[in-house]
């Protein structure tokens, strides 16, 4: 079970989220409700959520000053999912940038919530327990400079095991897998934020441009503008 917390001004969010989670059966808890930055701050040191689910207007500290503050001290261990209204969005681009896992919007629409915690929390994909932990460690660290001896150093296993680990479950290697990975988190940046090209490229975890054109190319057969152009839902760079 998953601790979350709320961070948010109005009791409705809490309500709400608590509903959504309840309803579909979501393996989280639901441990507290923070209504000010100062709050949020103190209860996140107290009761250490893996899941915050954070509004940006608030008073005394926003959102976007608790999650700074909150990542120098976790480094990036807590997921943080952001919940604004159409007209704060401008500043969920730039939760975005601090390391924000989604955004939501409200009034909080059943099937996004569903989207969202099923892309961000941590699920069971074989019955190998050391292959999951391996997929749910890329799946939260892809924007990273992840690699194949890299990863399998930090799991203690050699780089042909790790190689045949994916072969075996998943029938891709492993850098078809990250890439995949990035490709899909870029593509619901390009529809769901104005970020430009090159930042998401960058927040997906690509160093080179033109190496993530050419895989955004591979897997949608057309560049991230046009994509863009065509599936985005709001205004862009």
């Amino acid at each position: 079970m998953l601790r979350a917390l709320v961070v948010d001004d109005e009791k409705s969010s809490g309500e709400i989220i608590k509903y959504l989670v309840n309803m579909n059966n979501f393996p989280i808890e639901i441990i507290g409700h923070a209504y000010s930055g100062d709050e949020a701050i103190d209860l996140i040191h107290k009761l250490k959520p893996q899941v915050v689910f954070i509004d940006i207007q608030m008073p005394v500290y926003n959102g976007l000053q608790v999650m700074e503050k909150i990542n120098s001290s976790y480094d990036g261990a807590i997921k943080f999912i952001v919940i604004t209204a159409y007209a704060y969005f401008e500043y969920a681009q730039q939760a975005l940038r601090l390391g924000a896992k989604d955004i939501l919007l409200k009034p909080i629409d059943n099937n996004q919530f569903i989207k969202t915690i099923k892309e961000n929390i941590d699920f069971i994909y074989t019955k190998n327990e050391t292959f999951n932990e391996i997929i749910n460690y890329i799946n939260n660290n892809y924007e990273k400079n992840l690699e194949l001896n890299k990863c399998a150093q930090h799991f203690y296993l050699s780089p042909n095991h790790l190689s045949r680990m994916f072969k075996k479950y998943l029938n891709k290697n492993f850098i078809t897998y990250l890439n995949e990975l990035r490709i899909k988190k870029a593509q619901e940046l390009l529809i769901e934020s104005n970020l430009t090209i090159q930042e998401i490229s960058h927040l997906v975890g690509y160093n080179n441009l033109n190496y993530f054109y050419r895989n955004f190319k591979q897997c949608h057969n057309t560049t991230p503008k046009k994509f863009r152009e065509k599936h985005s839902t709001i205004l862009y760079k």
